[in-house]
């Protein structure tokens, strides 16, 4: 009995990430309302052309404050119109980590767009997460923000006359798997996303982790605080979104090895994934490999109708 007793404590843990939620989808979308009509106020730093691909270093400013840098990739030559593909980087990371994908699409005929999360900006634009974990509310608005940064993103795009606005497409790793989920159930705008090694719940991996830094972490806080800090964070949870990503296409891919997610977790993932969807799993860990980067190009390329 008490071991029976100890089983059902640990389910209940390792559920309470997901179940905490209990907003509507219309609820959680309105976390990343903004004012579309505010100027984006494009700013361009330098431009570099290499071998027919033009990279513009830009900012343009957040609704949520400070500026939002980031690298526009765009195929030199006669302009027309061409796809577009938001790209957003794990943590650690910077819009430097896909630089050699956009610059593949480009070629194939695709204007990318690759930004800097907040934690990856300089100055008074950087935001941090909070390292003593005590502050949820300010960690779950990093969240928002990158999201609602991404948003304005697509206005950006959508307001060239060089972009086609009914083929756009997103790729996100890690990190940017889980705002990229947030992203699929709140922004229709976006054809395709692409969402690499993306977990269901970050709340249900900090609370059943068993990974020595993680635990000291939890160990710091009292019950009540991490009870406040897993109901913050569990309204940014991807699993809450990704079940609304529909008519928008999802390709989830997701490594074998991986810790986070594990198979099994990604597995429940995919399974509440609204389809159109392709599901598939490399012989890689959490940084997958090149055959899913050839996958992810071919995909889009078909999605998109890229060259």
């Amino acid at each position: 009995m008490m071991r029976l007793f100890i089983t059902l404590l640990l389910i209940i843990a390792a559920c309470t990430g997901v179940v905490a939620q209990t907003k509507s989808i219309r609820e959680l979308r309105r976390m990343f309302a903004y004012d579309r009509a505010l100027p984006l106020d494009v700013r361009e730093i330098q431009v570099e052309e290499k071998d027919g691909v033009r990279i513009h270093d830009i900012s343009y400013q957040s609704p949520k404050g400070g500026r939002v840098t980031a690298y526009l990739v765009v195929p030199a030559g006669p302009r027309r119109k061409f796809a577009a593909v938001v790209f957003m980087h794990a943590r650690p990371g910077s819009r430097n980590n896909f630089l050699d994908e956009a610059r593949a699409l480009a070629k194939a005929g695709a204007v990318s767009l690759l930004i800097d999360a907040p934690f990856s900006r300089t100055g008074e634009s950087k935001r941090e997460f909070d390292p003593t974990v005590t502050k949820p509310e300010a960690d779950r608005d990093i969240y928002i923000q990158t999201v609602i940064d991404l948003r304005r993103g697509v206005d950006l795009l959508r307001s060239r006359s060089d972009v086609d606005p009914k083929r756009i497409g997103f790729v996100g790793h890690s990190y940017g798997a889980h705002t990229g989920a947030l992203l699929a159930g709140v922004e229709k705008r976006i054809r395709a996303y692409v969402i690499m090694a993306g977990a269901p719940s970050l709340t249900e991996f900090l609370r059943t982790s068993t990974i020595p830094a993680i635990v000291k972490t939890r160990d710091s806080l009292t019950k009540q605080q991490q009870e406040n800090y897993f109901n913050t964070l569990a309204a940014v949870d991807p699993i809450n979104y990704i079940s609304y990503v529909a008519p928008a296409a999802l390709f989830l891919q997701f490594g074998k090895t991986d810790g986070y997610p594990t198979e099994a977790n990604a597995r429940r993932y995919a399974e509440k994934a609204s389809k159109p969807k392709l599901i598939k799993f490399y012989e890689a860990g959490h940084a997958l490999n090149d055959e899913a980067k050839r996958d992810r190009t071919g995909w889009l390329r078909q999605r998109l109708s890229l060259r």
